[in-house]
């Protein structure tokens, strides 16, 4: 019988569609290994796994999500060492590897929000977001998530500032956590001067007025608003000065007193 000669080319295409088979199937073990001792809270293991599978086969790439949320495990926030800061940078990488693949995985991405706050990466968590606003904007998340950043970072005006030009008609809640800030700020912050009190308790009021256009019943802005004119009175340098103010926050806590009040019948009524 006449033997067929095979090209040595078609012989390397066979092996390698052989090989890459194969590493498909290996790829796939390793994630079910890596499954199993994430399943046991052998996080390092089950991380080194997911790693192995993703190497053999990298279009498997819903598997990054299980990367990301070992190192994120093992991360411990505020520990300063090699391999710690591996775990935080192996999580971000991962998590945005899967994002690209899986942008609507909102989960996923509060996770890795999560990461950058709990490492204090503010400004890289703040270019983040700032780029997921210019590629969706009105993405009302974000923004509020942006601002939630600029105000745990006390950076206040930049927060209020942040809600006029992208959320300024969204709802009554980021005004109010200005008013709250702002207040914080006025009253228990030693080291700033008359001149930076009276800005900030200005820059509150402006912030729970608005809060309050929007949603007057409020109750909480309410509160703040009565705050806040009580740090002003303590500005003053006149006793009739001191005692508009007082009297202004006074009005404002018996509205908030009677609004509660109202809100109390109307529970009543409704259990009735």
């Amino acid at each position: 019988m006449r033997k067929v000669a095979v090209p040595p080319i078609l012989l390397i295409l066979v092996a390698g569609v052989l090989l890459s088979g194969c590493d498909k199937l290996q790829a796939r073990m390793e994630l079910n290994k890596g499954n199993s001792y994430y399943k046991n809270e052998k996080y390092q293991d089950a991380l080194i796994q997911f790693q192995k599978g993703l190497a053999l086969d990298p279009s498997l790439k819903f598997a990054w999500r299980s990367v990301a949320l070992s190192a994120m495990t093992l991360y411990r926030p505020g520990i300063d060492t090699p391999q710690n800061n591996q775990y935080f940078s192996t999580a971000i990488d991962a998590f945005k590897k899967y994002l690209a693949a899986f942008p609507e995985d909102s989960k996923a991405q509060d996770f890795m929000i999560s990461t950058y706050m709990n490492a204090n990466k503010y400004d890289e968590v703040l270019n983040y977001l700032k780029g997921e606003v210019r590629n969706h904007p009105g993405d009302l998340k974000a923004n509020k998530l942006i601002v939630t950043i600029f105000l745990r970072t006390q950076r206040i005006q930049e927060a209020y500032d942040w809600i006029v030009a992208h959320i300024p008609n969204a709802d009554a809640e980021p005004y109010y956590l200005v008013s709250v800030y702002c207040w914080d700020k006025a009253y228990r912050d030693a080291t700033i001067t008359p001149q930076q009190r009276a800005q900030f308790i200005d820059l509150g009021l402006t912030a729970a007025d608005k809060a309050l256009q929007m949603q007057p019943d409020y109750f909480d802005a309410m509160i703040y608003t009565n705050l806040l004119y009580r740090e002003k009175a303590k500005l003053q340098t006149t006793d009739a000065a001191k005692q508009q103010y007082f009297d202004k926050a006074e009005e404002w806590r018996t509205k908030a007193l009677a609004l509660r009040e109202k809100l109390k019948h109307q529970t009543s009524l409704s259990k009735s």
